[in-house]
């Protein structure tokens, strides 16, 4: 058993690792805990004995928060294209026995620029309907609109019937649109990828940088794999008010 002492030296990454948008050991922590608090535990619906996916995991804010919040019964499964943070959280996690990691060796021209495997054709390495929760947190952000519809269909496909999807992203409605218009965009969305219209992004040369998707597209992708959306929250990336951070989230139910 680690105590809660070790748990926060032992599983905070070092600083040169801090890259999934924190820039301090308490930034990482309260980014962990605040998702756990606000989104898994009471918007996801995550148990205890809950198993979840943490596609995307990065380099363990998330994972830390729910060392102290899964039972020895509850599952954490993390699944991440930098292979040298998934290494790093295989060997400081090695005490979880409930806890694992794998690399998703799928290449994106900026994160894994020599993944062998197309995000559009990979298959998640998790047998169908093991996961009661499944988060793609900062993922669809990075991911272009054929990659994203595949990895919609295969979370509902590792999904339980009933069993939740809660995914991050940066949504083009008429609302974020003025707002864009207007220039109060935080992340200078101002490109269309390849002439599509319904998708933005910030570097046309690395366009995984930063991706916005058209929400009734997005909305058309939970359809054909058999998700029901019953929440979102908006985020401030637009220049609009908001409550709890920068990017919006959909939490979609499995049919």
């Amino acid at each position: 058993m680690v105590s809660g002492h070790d748990v926060d030296t032992r599983l905070i990454p070092p600083t040169e690792m801090l890259i999934d948008g924190s820039s301090s050991p308490e930034q990482f922590i309260k980014f962990g805990e605040g998702f756990l608090e606000y989104f898994l535990r009471p918007r996801a619906m995550l148990t205890p004995d809950g198993a979840i996916l943490d596609l995307g995991c990065g380099n363990g804010s998330v994972a830390r928060a729910l060392t102290r919040y899964l039972s020895p019964a509850g599952r954490y499964e993390g699944l991440d294209i930098h292979g040298d943070s998934v290494e790093w959280l295989k060997e400081q996690y090695a005490p979880y026995a409930n806890f694992g990691f794998t690399h998703a060796n799928v290449y994106n021209k900026m994160y894994n620029p020599e993944g062998p495997h197309r995000a559009a054709e990979y298959r998640f390495p998790f047998s169908d309907g093991l996961f009661d929760v499944v988060l793609l947190k900062s993922v669809f952000t990075h991911m272009m609109p054929a990659d994203v519809r595949c990895y919609l269909k295969q979370t509902a496909r590792v999904l339980k019937t009933g069993g939740r999807s809660l995914i991050t992203y940066f949504l083009l409605n008429d609302e974020s649109r003025r707002f864009m218009a207007a220039g109060r965009d935080k992340m200078s969305l101002t490109h269309e990828f390849e002439g599509d219209p319904l998708c933005r992004v910030a570097n046309p040369e690395v366009p995984e940088h930063v991706v916005a998707h058209d929400e009734r597209r997005i909305r058309q992708y939970y359809a054909e794999a058999g998700f029901s959306p019953c929440e979102m929250t908006l985020g401030d990336w637009c220049g609009r008010r908001a409550l709890l951070g920068l990017q919006d989230v959909i939490i979609a139910i499995k049919e």
